[in-house]
């Protein structure tokens, strides 16, 4: 379930190498990193949620709520993308969560629009 635009981000060594770079942003629910992908091609997305978020439904939720928000977010290509849920991010709503998203992304300039 990616959007039309992205790919996801599988390789455990690449996701580690976005998460060690310096380019990121936190917000309460969520924090993006990014970094300019090795290979061209439509941006690559990876979600992940530590056991902090809360149980294993929590984390899921979670999850899915970033994803679908990431799904809302278009791209910059050549991009790769780590979401980081937090603690928050499963208790609230899909449009904070994609309102957050989005204003994180846009402040590292990696969007190249914002779908409504």
């Amino acid at each position: 379930m990616t959007s039309p635009g992205a790919d996801r981000l599988r390789d455990g060594r690449d996701i580690a190498a976005v998460l060690r770079g310096r380019r990121s942003r936190a917000g309460h629910l969520a924090v993006v990193h990014v970094r300019d992908a090795d290979v061209p091609g439509p941006a690559r997305i990876a979600v992940v949620a530590s056991k902090r978020v809360g149980n294993a439904v929590s984390r899921n939720r979670a999850k899915r709520l970033l994803r679908e928000a990431s799904m809302r977010v278009d791209w910059t290509p050549g991009t790769d993308v780590v979401l980081v849920a937090r603690g928050g991010c499963a208790a609230s709503s899909l449009g904070p969560v994609h309102a957050e998203v989005a204003a994180l992304a846009d402040r590292l300039g990696v969007v190249t629009a914002v779908a409504a």
